[in-house]
């Protein structure tokens, strides 16, 4: 969507990539017809239930940024295509027999193993029962919260978008400011989701009359924000200029800044107490395994060891 702010595209798309890469889904050789592949290099490919772990791993939000990146999407495809191709040449040349490679590999499951004994037998040692925190807890946890619990004002936006090519010559930038300027007092004077389903060039938000949703100001492209903030209720702007073209926008209604409701946030403080208090236990249990008056440092020891790394 041309819309929104393209800067929260790449951490959404860093975000699911990082999520798959540590997964244990890896591209292989279809086993199954019934699970289609959505891409292919020679007998490896990457199945439509590997796209979906993906997607269901993440936020909602994220997802969505996600799904209408397609060119970070088809990019990271050809990556996870590009890896699996590059790991299974190295296993036909038994790379992993060989002895510094061996070494290496047997050090990260000796690291790994011990960080999963270890976080584990933690984790049952920190457990909570299943109705902590208490309604209470979370009520005191709202108000000290408070500060940070304000929701930013959002508009609900239409557009009719014009692109402009980024080489664009001068008398192309005016041809469609010109007609960006026509649509504008069109729109004013007429029916603007008819305008902008015929004459809008962002095929998401042309198809629901120009509608782009309820964002707030951080949401919208930078160039619009000003704008959209100054802008009357049903009022058409004079088209803004983006890097990617002419934007006609209509404000179609306003939220205010508000307060969360407890309810609407009850979830994320029970999740934040939890997990507040599981560090707590955590924390005071390897108190105890290693307190402080028992353990010894060598300054002279460690300042040497300091010395010989550059």
């Amino acid at each position: 969507m041309k819309f929104l702010s393209r800067h929260n595209v790449p951490s959404a798309m860093s975000l699911a990539l990082i999520v798959l890469m540590s997964s244990s889904a890896m591209a292989q050789t279809p086993t199954k017809t019934s699970d289609a592949a959505v891409a292919k290099l020679g007998t490896i490919h990457i199945s439509s239930a590997e796209v979906q772990q993906l997607l269901r791993a993440m936020p909602d939000n994220e997802r969505a940024k996600v799904k209408s990146d397609r060119a970070g999407l088809d990019n990271w495809l050809r990556q996870r295509l590009a890896s699996e191709a590059l790991l299974r040449e190295a296993q036909q040349k038994k790379w992993a027999e060989r002895p510094e490679v061996k070494a290496r590999i047997d050090t990260a499951i000796k690291d790994v193993t011990a960080r999963i004994v270890s976080s584990s037998y933690l984790e049952s040692i920190a457990r909570l029962p299943a109705d902590f925190p208490s309604d209470a807890d979370v009520n005191a946890a709202y108000e000290r919260a408070k500060p940070q619990l304000h929701i930013a004002a959002t508009y609900r936006v239409a557009q009719i978008f014009l692109p402009v090519a980024a080489d664009a010559d001068a008398a192309t930038i005016a041809a469609v400011r010109k007609k960006a300027d026509e649509l504008a007092k069109q729109s004013r004077e007429g029916d603007f989701a008819a305008l902008a389903k015929a004459h809008s060039q962002d095929t998401p938000s042309a198809a629901k009359g120009g509608e782009v949703g309820n964002l707030p100001l951080a949401q919208l492209l930078p160039e619009t924000r000003d704008v959209v903030a100054s802008m009357q209720l049903n009022q058409v702007s004079e088209p803004v200029r983006s890097a990617s073209g002419f934007h006609v926008l209509k404000l179609l209604a306003t939220q205010p800044s508000r307060l969360a409701t407890l309810e609407e946030v009850k979830p994320a403080l029970q999740t934040a107490l939890r997990e507040q208090r599981q560090r707590e236990l955590a924390n005071e249990y390897l108190s105890k395994l290693a307190p402080p008056a028992d353990v010894k440092i060598d300054n002279a020891a460690l300042e040497a060891a300091l010395q010989k790394i550059n």
